[in-house]
């Protein structure tokens, strides 16, 4: 997968294997509907106080809630834009991959989005920061592995949002 920044500004990731495009799919799945358990992180308690938990219920979780959906949405909008890989050049006999531009303005959405998940997903299969910080390859035979390597591969579409919001831009490869 390569990542560049297009002649219009905008983040664009080419060239993306079958297995990254379900990855990024995911990303459009509601991480409380996903992730029950970890999902707890996402809006935690702000406190003991009963009075300010109740308030906090419900006042304010709902707004930031709905806030969320509209990044979520905007997120799957994205989505839907992404092509699809394409069949096996006849002359380099290599598959195409697919490709996601992400307009610039929806960046914010998309950090949002990705780090809810991320964090979903830490919380839910219990994450320490020695596996997060592990520089081996995480084992894919199990369903921790996977959501390990979806934890990193998100983190590198961030990294990859964050330089081209800060003006950095620059082809990278994952």
């Amino acid at each position: 997968m390569i990542f560049e920044i297009n002649d219009h500004g905008n983040p664009l990731f080419t060239g993306i294997h079958p297995l990254l495009v379900e990855l990024l799919r995911a990303v459009a799945v509601d991480p409380w509907e996903r992730c029950p358990e970890g999902s707890e992180r996402l809006l935690p308690s702000p406190g003991e106080d009963e009075d300010l938990r109740l308030d906090w219920e419900d006042h304010v979780q709902p707004e930031l809630r709905r806030h969320f959906e509209t990044e979520r949405s905007m997120v799957a909008a994205d989505l839907e834009r992404m092509t699809e890989p394409m069949e096996q050049d006849e002359k380099v006999g290599e598959e195409k991959g697919a490709s996601l531009e992400i307009p610039l303005g929806h960046a914010d959405a998309w950090l949002t989005t990705l780090n809810a998940l991320r964090l979903a997903l830490v919380g839910e299969h219990r994450f320490t920061e020695a596996d997060l910080s592990h520089e081996s390859f995480p084992d894919l035979s199990d369903a921790r592995g996977i959501a390990l390597m979806q934890v990193n591969f998100y983190a590198f579409i961030q990294e990859c949002l964050v330089r081209c919001l800060d003006g950095e831009g620059g082809e990278g490869d994952s």
